[in-house]
């Protein structure tokens, strides 16, 4: 009888039979989720690219178009609506794709219905309350920020554009239905207004006024766009009609229980948190450092997240992946899923953000001009911080998609309150930079406390299944 041959060795010597990096690449290859997650990214790139490219040319424009103490004026009063929209928004998308993906695998048509109407209640419930806290702290942000009484009026009417934030379950309906080719073309053409309307403005010597109804606009329409591409879309898939085979009847029972309530107040404050490391930067070093510093730190902060925004198209593609392997419950393929794309998007980033140190200063210099080449060294550590997030973009979808929207949040509230209290002290004591500093300091912090949750969290559920 032929003796069996011994398995042949592969790769370097001691290297284990089978997992030389041929085997890897092959196993890569054949993971089904990660290539639907690369897919589903890929679509959102042509939109993203595009936004990236016309919002470095409107920036570039209104930096060379104002004078730095204006263009400053028109960040600081943008961020702060979009601040206060983006802290009363609730993240209704997220109810969508947690409670609508089981509703629809089950048929239950009619709980799907009542999700959706529950979603965009929410979004009327946070369009009202920013809309309030946005007119009402018109007062406190002008003596914040040195505001004259006429640019206060600009900023009290720009602050009705709040409501525009506050609009989610049409993200969320898009997303649900893997239709990322039209959240690709709708994610440009605010960019894309703001561009043409910022060079019109550029091109005739308009003031801050002109750049500031043209922003508003930008906001307001590709807003109309989402709501209508995602009433479309629902009529397409006709997931709403109530005529369902006798064999298909399930019972409908969904109602928004307090444990809703606690995933529905969990994810936002979660989210707002989130985005306070966005905008409270921009706006605390506007109040502590003056208009001037903020337009450098608004145009560093723009330039590392355009660069890293092909690697960050991952994030709202990956929520419906973990979203079906949570019902499910397919804890080890979650795990293998994340630590793959993980390390996709790390590498990506890495690399980026090299060459964004290597080659900031020139950037600078071409895109704002020689008033902004003091944004470098701020630019460098926002980039690094980026890159940080970036490693860690799979841990807080997983936690929130699969019901652990609190343990996100624990962690998120000690990141932004160590945050807010290292940028008090670090702007303080070493300007502009300081900033950078803080952010990092929140990168690492978020990327740790999320890593020991998430990791807990799956080696419990993995031992259980």
């Amino acid at each position: 009888m032929e003796q069996d041959k011994p398995p042949q060795q592969t790769g370097q010597p001691g290297a284990r039979p089978g997992r030389d990096w041929r085997h890897i690449w092959r196993s890569w290859k054949a993971d089904t989720l990660l290539r639907r997650l690369i897919s589903n990214s890929s679509m959102l790139l042509g939109g993203k690219a595009a936004n990236a490219v016309f919002s470095l040319g409107f920036l570039a424009l209104a930096a060379r178009g104002l004078s730095l103490e204006a263009f400053g004026t028109l960040i600081l009063i943008h961020t702060y609506t979009q601040a206060i929209g983006d802290i009363t928004k609730f993240q209704s998308w997220q109810v969508v794709l947690t409670y609508g993906t089981p509703a629809l695998n089950e048929a239950r048509r009619g709980d799907f219905r009542r999700i959706l109407g529950f979603s965009m209640r929410l979004d009327a419930y946070g369009a009202l309350a920013g809309l309030g806290l946005a007119l009402l702290g018109i007062p406190l942000a002008a003596d914040l920020f040195g505001w004259t009484a006429e640019t206060a009026q600009l900023a009290f009417y720009y602050a009705f554009s709040v409501v525009f934030f506050d609009i989610a379950t049409s993200t969320g309906i898009l997303r649900l239905f893997d239709r990322f080719d039209l959240t690709a073309a709708q994610s440009s053409l605010g960019a894309l207004i703001k561009l043409i309307g910022t060079a019109a403005a550029y091109i005739y010597g308009a003031g801050l006024a002109a750049y500031l109804v043209i922003w508003m606009l930008a906001e307001i329409i590709p807003c109309l766009v989402l709501i209508a591409l995602s009433a479309r879309e629902l009529r397409r898939q006709n997931k709403l009609a109530t005529e369902l085979p006798p064999s298909l009847t399930v019972e409908q029972n969904w109602k928004p229980d307090r444990k809703v309530w606690g995933f529905v107040w969990s994810a936002n404050l979660n989210t707002s948190l989130q985005l306070v490391l966005t905008h409270f930067g921009t706006l605390a070093v506007g109040a502590m450092l003056g208009a001037p510093a903020a337009a450098l730190y608004r145009i560093a902060r723009q330039l590392t997240e355009g660069v890293n925004a092909p690697v960050k198209l991952m994030t709202p593609t990956i929520y419906p992946e973990l979203a079906r392997l949570a019902a499910r419950k397919a804890f080890r393929e979650m795990r293998r899923f994340m630590l793959r794309a993980s390390t996709l998007a790390g590498v990506g980033a890495a690399t980026l953000t090299g060459i964004l140190i290597l080659a900031g200063q020139w950037l600078l210099h071409v895109i704002a001009g020689e008033n902004f080449i003091p944004a470098y060294g701020v630019m460098v550590l926002l980039a690094i911080a980026v890159a940080l997030r970036l490693w860690s973009f799979p841990l807080e979808p997983m936690l929130i998609s699969s019901g652990q929207a609190l343990a996100a949040l624990k962690v998120r509230v000690a990141t932004t309150a160590l945050y807010i209290v290292s940028m008090f002290f670090l702007c303080s004591w070493y300007g502009l930079m300081g900033a950078g500093i803080a952010m990092v300091i929140a990168s690492l912090t978020n990327l740790a406390g999320q890593l020991v949750v998430a990791e807990k969290w799956l080696h419990r559920n993995s031992a259980a299944a």
